[in-house]
Formats: structure tokens, C-alpha cells, sequence
């Protein structure tokens, strides 16, 4: 900000993303700079290209820059700090900085901040900067302005398909929902000037351009058993299809040697494949196939990927027949992981190494309790119980707290959870307040929730401003969020009345007591809310609630078509039926 922003000033609101995109990429490189070992570079793909791609793949989303004339109000200021200017700002300058190597980027950055110091600018001056930058060193395929506007002026992003049985290349706008309707138009009709970093087999191949709808390169037709991988370490901001017998081969790599691809492309695999299905490009159970390896697999960022896109999976089916075989899949592919920490870590007491093995020592026994393992569960109970007996030496690793605090809360019962409330009262950190806060809500008995849900009216319990999310937090838990539902339809003339329609965060709440809903009979219960609560209003929930409506039929249809196949797929891929199989040797 000191640079972009103070000592260079955008001219205008519409170009926003130079500010934000670039604080939020560089901030990647800060720390990377001073922790060469924490490997957070990589964390961009999670952390914003992916969660970027959600909202940029839905046909309501807008281009990076906008014109000048069509952001006039204070309101319009506002809704332009998005997740698109900080998110897919700092996507798409990762992208140029690699296509045009980082020397290049910094040269050109460099010379536009001396010639517009303490003035103002468009982005199309930072353009021209890299372009001269360019012109002393290596060639593009066209101008850094050309390339560039079909990125910063259409919305959205292109998903590139490789068709390796004919070596044909080609892209189409990547919608999320196939069926929705894109009416902003485009002046370069939704094609994209794409940089696409590949390999064939273990070889990495020349950046191949591709600069039309579709285009024919017949080194991507390999031969025999040989694989095709694009976008490499996801530098670029696209997602990719392949034909079907390439993406059998890229599975048969992960289940033979998954080291042969690059970390970042292993969850690029399993992200695309999800995303794809969800699309209709590909099916559903296609895409939990690029899963089948993770038992092999030790590394954060993969895993990170599948949980991501699992989580609706857990969501559509944790109160259906299809939760018994995914439980027992989801236990049979974690625990080799979880294993590897409980040996690592000398049974829990020694953190992990480094950063990342902290975050997928956290991620290995959130999995392992969450879907029942029972190491993992008497683990837990046995810290908790420990601390109960001695609450003034809290035994429970720090990075295991969260997970150790619910799983003890699922298991037990009043005892644990008014031990829990009392710690909750008495602590004085922040950050432990609200982990205790969150655990209380994973009770499994529902009297116990009621009444949680109760204390939230109670400032004196629960302060006003944690009301919501603590609603949240057990409206997250299958047994509390039907309990969740009644009381926020019981009491929404009150919440309203005492919290006003604007202060209260009332889009959070419908948004997230409504995930799960997925029937015709919820729908209708939805529908009626709407209808009942009209006269009162919804404050800053109206769009929530409008969106809750639309997701829920979303549901509906996704469970109808992948309900059967999903449950005979978990149900086929288990090696063992016995969960209790599962035990580290």
C-alpha cells in the first residue's frame, strides 16, 4: 500500500484491484522472502485463486476493471472492495509476473513507480511499464495490454479443454452452473489469451499460447501410456478438462506414484475434477476417483483441496443412508495421515516441523475425530479428561485444541459441556474464548443445544455480537441444525427487533442454517419463512435469503442425480467394512 496507493495513486475507484490485488499477492511474497522454509507462496492457490474461482464462475460476477462512469456513489465505492479486487486481482498479477518472469515484472513495476510518483494513473499505465520491460528481454505472443484487458476487462475465467486423443486445444467461459445465462456482454466475446505451463510424462514442455477458441498442437497427443498435465502449479487463472482416458492416467499416476506430480497439481486435480462435475463436464463419481490416492498422500495443500471440496459432499448426505459408507471411506483414507503425526509428533506432545505440517497435523485429526476414528476420539476424551481433572494446567496441545474441545463436547456429555461452559467464563484470551465458544456448540444431545441456543439471548452469557455466530456454529453441527432452524423461525421477530435488520448479521445466519437444505419439504419450510416474515423484513439477510432459496433447489437437483452413484461408489471403494479396522500399528 505504501507503494501502490500513497506513492502511486490509482486515478479512480474502477481500477481498485492495483491497490488490493497487489497487496494482497505481494503479501504472499513478504513472507516467503523472510520464511524461505514455510513454503507460503503456494498457499495463494487456496487462500485466493480457488476461493476467487467460486464467485467468479457464477454468471453475477463482474471484470476486475470497470468504466469510470459506472462507479459514482459511495454505495458503488464500497461494493468494489470484493473478493474479484483482492482476490483475482492478486490471481492475475501471479499470472503475469510468471508468464513474464518475476526479473521482468520487477523491471517494469520499478520504472512505473519512479515516472508516476505522487500522481495518479490507470492500470493501462502499468501495462505499458511492463511492455517496455518486455521489449528488452523476451517476446509474447501480443502486447501486455492485449493479453491483459481480456483478463482485468471480462469477467469470469476460461476452462481450457485438452482433447489428447486428437491434440486439439480449446476454451469456453467456465460457469459453474451450466444453465445459467451470461448477460453482460464482452468486446472479445469471452476468449481469453491463455498461458498454459504444461508437461508430458515427467518432462516439462515449452509454455504453449493459446489465443483462439480452439486450437490444434499435436505435441499435446502423446503416445502409449504417457500423461498430459497443463497449468502447473496453477500459475494461471483457468481450470482444465481433459478427454476422459487422460484423466484415467493421471489417476493411475496418483495411485502409483503420486510424487511425480507437482504438490500444487495434485489438488489441482481433485479442485478441477469437483468443480468440473459440479458443471456437468464431467461425473460426480469421475472426480471422487482423483481421491482414491490420498492415502499416500502427506502433504497440506492436496489434502487441503479434497476436504474443500468434500465438505458439500458431508453437507448434502450427514443425514442420509450415503453418510455410512463416506464416513467409513473418509476414515479409511485419513488415518495412514493421521498415523504419520500421532508417530511424528511423539503421540501429539512435539508440534510438527514446519508450517505446513502444523496446518495438515491440524487438518489429519479435525478428519480423524469429525468422521469418528477412534483413536483419534479416545485421544481427545483422555486430554480433556486430564484437563477436567486439573483445570489450572491445560494439558491439550495448542494447534489440537479446537478439534480436542469438540470431540470431547460430541462424546460426552452435561459434565464436559458445563466444564467447557465454566472455562468459557473464566478465560481471558481472546482467541481461547472463542475455540471454547465453538466447541460448546458440537454437543450431541439436543437439550443441551436448546439450551445454548437460548443463552445466545442473554447478553450477560453471550455478548450481542457473538450471538450470531454462535447460532452458526450449532446450526454447523447435524443434530443442531434442525434445532437451529425452529429457534431462529421461533424467535426472528425478536432477533430482528432487538439487533435491527443491519447490525445483527443476518445474512451469515440464513445463509448458514440453510446449507444443509436439500428437500422439496425444506424448500417449501424456506418458502413459507419468506412469506411469514414479510410484514417484519430481512435486513442486510434479503439477498441472503433469496440465495438460500435458489441454493436449496440447487440441492435438491444435484442430490436427485448423484445420490445413488455417490453411495455405491463410497460403498465399492472401501477396502475393509469394519471401520474399527483402522488402527495405527
Amino acid at each position: 500500500h505504501q507503494w501502490f496507493g500513497n506513492l502511486v495513486t490509482i486515478k479512480w475507484w474502477n481500477d481498485l484491484w492495483l491497490n488490493e490485488g497487489f497487496a494482497s499477492y505481494v503479501q504472499y511474497l513478504g513472507a516467503d522472502h523472510a520464511e524461505k522454509t514455510w513454503n507460503v507462496k503456494d498457499l495463494i492457490v487456496l487462500d485466493d485463486v480457488y476461493r476467487v474461482f467460486a464467485i467468479d464462475a457464477l454468471a453475477s460476477s463482474h471484470p476486475l476493471s470497470s468504466k469510470e462512469n459506472e462507479i459514482n456513489t459511495p454505495a458503488e465505492i464500497n461494493e468494489v472492495f470484493d473478493s474479484i479486487s483482492y482476490s483475482k486481482g492478486a490471481s492475475v498479477l501471479r499470472m503475469l509476473s510468471n508468464f513474464l518472469t518475476e526479473n521482468v515484472f520487477k523491471s517494469g513495476l520499478t520504472s512505473y513507480l519512479r515516472q508516476f510518483s505522487y500522481g495518479n494513473t490507470v492500470y493501462k499505465d502499468l501495462f505499458d511499464h511492463l511492455q517496455k520491460a518486455v521489449n528488452d528481454t523476451n517476446s509474447l505472443p501480443a502486447t501486455v495490454n492485449d493479453i491483459m484487458n481480456r483478463w482485468t476487462l471480462q469477467m469470469g475465467f476460461p476452462v481450457v479443454t485438452i482433447d489428447t486423443s486428437r491434440g486439439i486445444i480449446s476454451q469456453k467461459h467456465f460457469l459453474l452452473d451450466p444453465n445459467s445465462t451470461v448477460t453482460r456482454p464482452s468486446e472479445f466475446h469471452y476468449v481469453w489469451i491463455v498461458p498454459i505451463k504444461w508437461m508430458k510424462g515427467d518432462l516439462e514442455e515449452k509454455m504453449f499460447w493459446l489465443m483462439k477458441s480452439q486450437e490444434d498442437n499435436m505435441n499435446m497427443k502423446p503416445s502409449g501410456e504417457d500423461w498430459i498435465l497443463a497449468n502447473i502449479n496453477v500459475t494461471g487463472y483457468f481450470r482444465v478438462n481433459y478427454d476422459e482416458r487422460n484423466w484415467e492416467k493421471l489417476v493411475e499416476q496418483l495411485l502409483r506414484n503420486h510424487t511425480h506430480l507437482p504438490v500444487i497439481n495434485r489438488a489441482q486435480i481433485m479442485a478441477d475434477s469437483f468443480n468440473l462435475a459440479r458443471a456437468k463436464y464431467r461425473n460426480t463419481t469421475a472426480a471422487l476417483n482423483t481421491t482414491r490416492y490420498l492415502t499416500d498422500e502427506l502433504e497440506y495443500i492436496p489434502w487441503a483441496a479434497a476436504l474443500d471440496n468434500l465438505a458439500y459432499f458431508k453437507l448434502m448426505f450427514d443425514r442420509t443412508e450415503v453418510f455410512g459408507p463416506m464416513r467409513d471411506y473418509m476414515i479409511q483414507q485419513v488415518t495412514p495421515l493421521y498415523c504419520h503425526f500421532k508417530n511424528v509428533t511423539n503421540k501429539w506432545m512435539n508440534p510438527s516441523a514446519g508450517l505446513m505440517e502444523q496446518y495438515n497435523e491440524i487438518n489429519s485429526v479435525s478428519v480423524s475425530c469429525g468422521y469418528g476414528l477412534q483413536d483419534c476420539l479416545k485421544m481427545a476424551q483422555g486430554l480433556y479428561g486430564e484437563w477436567m481433572k486439573t483445570p489450572a494446567i491445560n494439558p491439550i496441545p495448542v494447534n489440537l485444541k479446537t478439534t480436542v474441545y469438540c470431540s470431547a463436547i460430541a462424546t460426552g456429555g452435561k459434565k464436559e459441556w458445563d466444564f467447557a461452559w465454566k472455562m468459557f467464563a473464566e478465560a481471558k484470551i481472546a482467541t481461547e474464548k472463542d475455540k471454547l465458544r465453538a466447541a460448546l456448540a458440537c454437543a450431541r444431545e439436543p437439550w443441551l443445544l436448546n439450551r445454548y441456543l437460548e443463552y445466545t439471548l442473554d447478553p450477560d452469557k453471550i455478548r450481542k455480537q457473538d450471538a450470531t455466530s454462535t447460532i452458526v456454529s450449532i446450526a454447523s453441527n447435524v443434530v443442531g441444525q434442525a434445532l437451529a432452524w425452529d429457534f431462529i423461525r421461533n424467535k426472528w421477530e425478536f432477533l430482528y427487533r432487538q439487533y435491527g435488520g443491519g447490525s445483527f448479521s443476518f445474512s451469515s445466519l440464513i445463509e448458514r442454517v440453510t446449507q444443509r437444505f436439500s428437500t422439496e419439504f425444506e424448500l417449501s419450510q424456506l418458502e413459507q419463512f419468506k412469506k411469514d416474515n414479510a410484514h417484519i423484513g430481512f435486513g442486510s439477510g434479503s439477498r441472503a435469503l433469496e440465495q438460500a432459496l435458489e441454493r436449496t433447489k440447487a440441492n435438491i437437483n444435484w442430490v436427485n442425480e448423484n445420490k445413488v452413484s455417490v453411495n455405491n461408489w463410497f460403498s465399492n471403494a472401501l477396502n475393509s467394512k469394519d471401520p474399527e479396522f483402522h488402527v495405527c500399528l
